[in-house]
């Protein structure tokens, strides 16, 4: 397994608006199949013992396949404001 927590663009389709496509480090990844969908909705570690909504996590995750057999994971942070979400290649699985 390789972490890069990088950010990356992605191309979104569907009635769900799921990934399609991802682009990192200037090569496209064609999506051939999402093959796990999750929410995350916990603390960071380190987080105050007060816990307030804000400081939660507010990621969905995908485990996706490319077109070429690679599987990574992805996830969309959608922060508090808009402006500042974005989609991160969290690690590739080997």
């Amino acid at each position: 397994m390789e972490f890069h927590s990088e950010r990356i663009e992605v191309l979104r389709g569907g009635k769900l608006k799921e990934p399609k496509s991802f682009i990192w480090k200037g090569k496209d990844y064609k999506i051939k199949e999402i093959l796990e969908g999750w929410a995350d909705w916990g603390f960071p570690p380190g987080s105050p013992k007060k816990k307030n909504w804000r400081l939660r996590h507010h990621r969905n995750y995908y485990k996706i396949k490319t077109e070429n057999g690679e599987v990574f994971e992805i996830y969309f942070d959608r922060k508090t404001k808009k402006e500042e979400r974005e989609w991160v290649l969290y690690r590739k699985i080997n």
